[in-house]
């Protein structure tokens, strides 16, 4: 489970070591590189119509999707029958920024 600390903390305390390691972990995988690439350039896009630009099995994209949710770098809708992802641009901004300040402020 990643733990996310509470909105009061100071910016650069924000989000645990914890989050940003797994935001990295779920960046460190081409495929997964590849489809926020696809999602990125989009404001939000249908999983089918995602899956349908990769020569891989459904399973293996739908649990890409499924673990880019957890870690947050994909928001999802489902709207009747399709499920529509969205990429979390200020989430992950936010967790850039904080690991980087606290860089900065401990070395």
């Amino acid at each position: 489970m990643i733990n996310h600390i509470s909105g009061n903390e100071a910016p650069e305390n924000r989000y645990s070591s914890e989050v940003f390691h797994e935001l990295l972990r779920a960046l460190s995988d081409e495929t997964r590189q590849e489809i926020l690439k696809v999602i990125s350039c989009q404001k939000e896009i249908c999983a089918n119509d995602i899956a349908s630009n990769f020569k891989l099995t459904r399973p293996t994209i739908f649990s890409s999707f499924k673990l880019m949710k957890r870690v947050r770098l994909l928001s999802s809708r489902k709207e009747g029958k399709e499920i529509y992802y969205s990429f979390n641009k200020e989430y992950v901004i936010g967790v850039l920024e904080s690991y980087l300040n606290r860089l900065k402020t401990c070395c």
